[in-house]
């Protein structure tokens, strides 16, 4: 059996993946994310902690330092003042080497009188010497209201960082200064024993004065390069007034991100700076998340087998479920069954399933038999049914247009079939076309209506054409009006009579005067008399032949099909054959036409219409009244217009004048057929016609037309 098309990421068990992957990866996903900032949060807030209280702890050991130092040098200038500032410089000595034996980071000591003239000094590499320079003063001497003083930092030749500590050496009884005891310290030292305890990898620690000079760093080589480090943003943070930053992520001088944190001493005016590289610092951060994306990938691995085997064991029945149903669409058997394998909600769908099987196949039988229902009612029904394409080609066709016009007719143009050369004529009736066309050489009268159908079908129609034929109809509406017109004739002959009669009464007065004359022997009548004679003779012949012709024109037989037409001049002409009842009974017909009121129809037919509706209007109107006759154009349209003053239509009967056979006249005056076939004629020529009427005030009937431009110059 051929495998299913479905492509891959369509398929049930891809989704089941999917869904199980997605499943996954979104709860991991989202609580991984939650831990793994809490983490990375708690993680940066304790490295930040670290780094400050190690700089803290640094910052007051060196403070601890400085101050014991200093209080080294107090308590031994105030025990042996005398001593140091006396004559005694062997007393002076013994107490020198003993500070210097003491602090193993003063590299020299100078004692100085109350002028700060060095008396006496000692330096831990060159010994005491024998004699000190006239006139030389200590340096950074205190001011009077200190007792003592710490020196800004200073550098060697070799780029070491010292200091000077100087304390003022008090007279034990009188508490006035006697002199001064200095200590020059060795800040390297000092510092290298603080920086390089405790440091984790990458870290490091340096120390700058209130200058922003670097004065100790984990790196001494730094400070022996004499390093600037002002542009380091901690560092201008420190000399721009700030005293801590308890932690930080920056950019340090290399351009390497870091995280740091700075502390002052206060005394000195120094800061205690600490450094890590963001990437060491973050180490344990990322250890973490490498971690949790192994749990994660692990995880995810756990669901993907665990999805695709339920997957798989989900899928399986429904793809045999798929499979039988497979076979049963290339079958065609309706009447199968699928075994159910099991009772689950896919055993209960197979069971459903094999019920709507049960009802197809009983709905199918019932298609076949309304099929064949069907069939027999579009076969049966006497109108042509065609389906065309959106191009007018035929598709599809019942048997009752194949007995007209063939059964060879698919993808055969639908005008070229109904029409072709064997049409005799088109013309519309209410937007529905009919036209007369010769089917196995007998002439048939068809209405073709098309209906529009929606584009969703499944025969792809866009169209349905119903054929009806109207033969008999159109027949009996060609009888309906010739004897409609052998009535008016009828009614005009005795007209037509008395105005014959007139002429012939003057052509044989003046035919029996002559022979009278030449019947005579003298005077005959001259040459002139006899002429004179003969034209009145002649021109009343002539009305005569006028009068005739003016009936047989009307009384011809109907011609078929419509041609441009004038309304105007074929009314005034039609008129003519009323002039003898207008005469009797006196009445005036006003007639107001535009030129040019072009329309396309049957000029037979018109004719007819405006007899029927005058002839009416005559008989409605009483004597000595008046008829008025417009035909006039209103934009694409032409009215024509008949209105009488006579004695009008009663309510009552004014819905039924267009009925065929209704009249209000008296037996023998009228059929009753004169306003339904001119109603007929109307619509034919696609317009419209509307009367109205008030009883004892006259009648107007108003003929629209659509007017034809052809016509016009």
């Amino acid at each position: 059996m051929k495998k299913s098309s479905i492509p891959w990421w369509m398929r049930l068990k891809v989704h089941f993946l999917l869904f199980g992957i997605t499943m996954s990866i979104l709860p991991l996903f989202l609580l991984g994310n939650l831990g793994f900032t809490s983490v990375r949060q708690n993680l940066q807030i304790n490295i930040h902690e670290q780094d400050f209280e190690h700089v803290t702890v640094i910052a007051n050991q060196i403070r601890d330092f400085v101050k014991n130092l200093e209080d080294s040098l107090t308590l031994t200038k105030e025990a042996s003042s005398y001593a140091l500032v006396g004559k005694d410089e062997t007393s002076r000595q013994i107490i020198l080497e003993i500070l210097l034996q003491k602090d193993s980071f003063i590299e020299e000591i100078k004692i100085a009188d109350e002028n700060f003239n060095i008396i006496d000094q000692i330096t831990r590499q060159g010994g005491i010497p024998s004699a000190t320079t006239p006139g030389a003063k200590i340096e950074n001497p205190i001011s009077m209201e200190k007792p003592s003083a710490i020196s800004e930092v200073f550098f060697t030749s070799d780029r070491h960082p010292e200091i000077y500590l100087t304390v003022a050496v008090q007279d034990p009884m009188t508490k006035d200064r006697i002199g001064y005891l200095q200590a020059k310290v060795d800040l390297q030292r000092i510092i290298s024993r603080y920086v390089n305890n405790r440091l984790d990898e990458g870290e490091y620690v340096f120390l700058i004065d209130q200058a922003g000079n670097l004065i100790g760093h984990t790196d001494s080589k730094l400070v022996l390069d004499h390093e600037e480090i002002h542009e380091d943003s901690a560092v201008q943070s420190f000399l721009e007034g700030e005293d801590f930053s308890q932690g930080s992520e920056y950019k340090n001088l290399d351009g390497v991100s870091v995280i740091g944190a700075f502390t002052s001493v206060d005394t000195p005016n120094w800061a205690v700076f600490i450094e890590q590289p963001a990437r060491e610092a973050n180490k344990p951060i990322l250890d973490f998340a490498f971690r949790l994306i192994m749990i994660a990938i692990l995880i995810m691995a756990l669901v993907m087998i665990l999805s695709i085997a339920f997957g798989l064991k989900v899928v399986h029945p429904i793809e045999n479920l798929e499979d039988q149903v497979r076979q049963i669409i290339s079958k065609g058997d309706l009447e199968s069954h699928i075994p159910i394998e099991s009772w689950d909600e896919i055993g209960r769908l197979v069971k459903s399933f094999n019920q709507l099987l049960n009802s197809l196949d009983q709905k199918n039988e019932n298609l076949k038999d309304e099929k064949a229902l069907l069939t027999t009612v579009v076969d049966g029904v006497g109108a042509g049914m065609v389906l065309l394409n959106p191009d007018k080609k035929i598709i599809w066709w019942n048997t009752k247009f194949a007995e007209w016009f063939g059964h060879h007719l698919e993808n055969l143009p639908c005008d070229q079939v109904v029409k072709g050369e064997s049409m005799e004529g088109v013309y519309h009736e209410n937007a529905r076309n009919i036209c007369s066309v010769f089917v196995n050489q007998e002439r048939r009268h068809f209405r073709q209506t098309f209906y529009e159908l929606s584009p969703d079908n499944p025969e792809s129609a866009a169209y349905l054409l119903l054929l009806d034929d109207i033969t008999q109809e159109v027949e009996m509406e060609a009888r309906m009006i010739e004897t409609d017109k052998m009535a008016a004739i009828g009614l005009l002959a005795s007209g037509v009579a008395h105005e014959i009669n007139n002429p012939l009464a003057i052509v044989a007065a003046h035919s029996e005067d002559l022979l009278d004359r030449l019947n005579e022997e003298e005077p005959g009548p001259t040459r002139e008399e006899i002429k004179s004679g003969f034209r009145i003779v002649l021109g009343q012949i002539v009305r005569c032949k006028q009068i005739t012709d003016r009936l047989l024109g009307f009384a011809r037989q109907r011609i078929n099909g419509s041609d441009l037409i004038e309304i105007g001049a074929v009314s005034l002409h039609t008129l003519g054959l009323l002039e003898h009842k207008t005469k009797q009974k006196q009445i005036k017909i006003e007639l107001q036409m535009e030129n040019s009121l072009f329309i396309i129809g049957n000029e037979n037919e018109w004719q007819q219409v405006v007899l029927n509706l005058i002839n009416n209007a005559l008989d409605a109107s009483s004597d000595g009244k008046v008829i008025e006759v417009k035909g006039y154009r209103e934009g694409e349209k032409i009215h024509f217009m008949v209105k009488d003053y006579g004695e009008g239509i009663p309510q009552a009967n004014l819905k039924k004048a267009f009925d065929p056979f209704f009249t209000t006249k008296s037996v023998g005056q009228g059929t009753g057929l004169g306003l339904y076939v001119s109603y007929g004629i109307v619509q034919k020529m696609q317009g419209e016609m509307a009367l109205d009427s008030t009883e004892g005030q006259g009648t107007c009937v108003k003929i629209t037309l659509p007017l034809h431009k052809g016509g016009l110059k």
